[in-house]
C-alpha cells in the first residue's frame, strides 16, 4: 500500500512513513511465537534450514520470494524457514483524563509513537496489536501483519481520546490475560495514577515481553508557567486545591517531579525495562529516530 495512502489520518507524514521504512524493531530477548516467522532466531545453533512455503500477500519481503517458482509458475510464494521467530508487537495506550492535557495533548504525542512503532512492525512482517484504556474500559485492534493493514491501525489509533481515569495496573493485568503471545510491549502512559506505577510495569513484566515504558509528559506540568493564587483542578477526580504559585513553591515542584520520574526510570532500569521520557513538545522525528534507537528498540 502507497505510504500516501495510509498517511490521510493525519497521524504520520507519508515522508516520515518512507523514513520509517528503514527501520526495524529489536527485541532482547529470545521469543517462541505462535506461527513461523519473518524473523531470524538469535539462539545458538539455530537453522535457517528450509521448512516450506506460503502465498505472498502484499508487503511482503520480496527477498524471500522463491523467484524460480515464480519462473514456472508465475505465482508468488514466500520461502519459509525453521528457527524463525513470530514476533509480536503489543501497543498499550494510556488513555485517561489526565493524559488530555498540554499542547499538544499528551495522548496525540503517545498515539504518534505507536503508529510509528506499530508501522515499523508491520512493514518487518511482526505481529502488531494496539489498545487503549481508561477507568476499566478498553478498546482493541486484534494483532494484524503485514503493511497492508497499516491503514488499518492507523486509523484505529487516529480514534484514541482521553477520558476517564487511570487504572494502569488493572487494564494491564486484563490485557496480559487476554493476550499470551510474547514480544515487544510498550506502554504509553504519564504514569500520574494514584495507586502508583510499580503495580502496572511488573504486571507487564509478567508477560515475558521486552516491556518498554514511554513516559509522556506536557511542558507545562514540567515547567508551569504559573504565578498568583491559583486554584488547581484534578481532571480525573474533580477535585479542587488552592495554591500560591511562588518561587519557592515551583522550585520544590520541580525538584519533586524530577524525583518522580528518577524514580520511575530507576526502576525500570532494576528490572530491565526500557525508560524513555517523551516530553510533549519533543519531535516525533528525534524521539522515534534518535531515543529510541538508543533506548535500543529499533535499529
Amino acid at each position: 500500500m502507497p505510504t500516501e495512502s495510509i498517511a490521510t489520518t493525519n497521524l504520520l507524514t507519508a515522508e516520515f512513513l518512507s523514513r520509517l521504512d528503514r527501520l526495524a524493531l529489536m527485541a532482547r530477548k529470545t521469543q517462541l511465537g505462535m506461527t513461523k516467522g519473518e524473523r531470524k532466531s538469535k539462539r545458538r545453533g539455530s537453522s535457517v534450514e528450509f521448512a516450506d512455503y506460503r502465498d505472498y500477500v502484499q508487503g511482503d519481503d520480496l527477498r524471500h520470494v522463491d523467484w524460480n517458482i515464480y519462473g514456472r509458475l508465475e505465482s508468488l510464494y514466500l520461502k519459509l524457514f525453521h528457527e524463525q521467530e513470530d514476533l509480536t508487537v503489543h501497543l498499550l495506550l494510556d488513555a485517561s483524563r489526565s493524559m488530555g492535557f498540554g499542547a499538544p495533548a499528551k495522548i496525540e504525542l503517545a498515539t504518534k509513537m505507536a503508529a510509528a512503532i506499530g508501522y515499523i512492525g508491520l512493514v518487518g512482517y511482526d505481529r502488531v496489536s494496539a489498545e487503549f484504556f481508561a477507568d476499566g474500559v478498553t478498546h482493541r485492534l486484534a494483532p494484524c501483519r503485514g503493511r497492508a493493514h497499516a491503514g488499518k491501525l492507523l486509523t484505529f489509533l487516529s480514534t484514541v481520546h482521553a477520558d476517564g481515569r487511570t487504572a494502569l495496573e488493572d487494564s494491564t493485568k486484563s490485557y496480559i490475560l487476554r493476550n499470551r503471545a510474547k514480544g515487544v510491549a510498550v506502554l504509553f502512559s504519564d504514569f500520574l495514577d494514584p495507586e502508583g506505577y510499580e503495580g502496572c510495569l511488573r504486571r507487564l513484566l509478567q508477560s515475558g515481553s521486552d516491556c518498554y515504558a514511554v513516559h509522556v509528559l506536557s511542558r507545562e506540568e514540567i515547567d508551569p508557567p504559573i504565578a498568583g493564587d491559583l486554584k488547581l483542578l484534578d481532571s480525573e477526580y474533580a477535585m479542587h486545591v488552592e495554591v500560591s504559585a511562588s518561587p519557592s513553591l515551583l522550585k520544590r515542584y520541580k525538584k519533586n517531579l524530577e524525583g518522580f520520574c528518577e524514580s520511575i526510570r530507576q526502576y525500570c532500569l532494576a528490572r530491565g525495562i526500557g525508560y524513555i521520557f517523551a516530553p510533549n513538545d519533543e519531535s516525533l522525528e528525534r524521539l522515534t529516530l534518535d531515543v529510541l534507537r538508543r533506548g535500543g528498540m529499533l535499529k
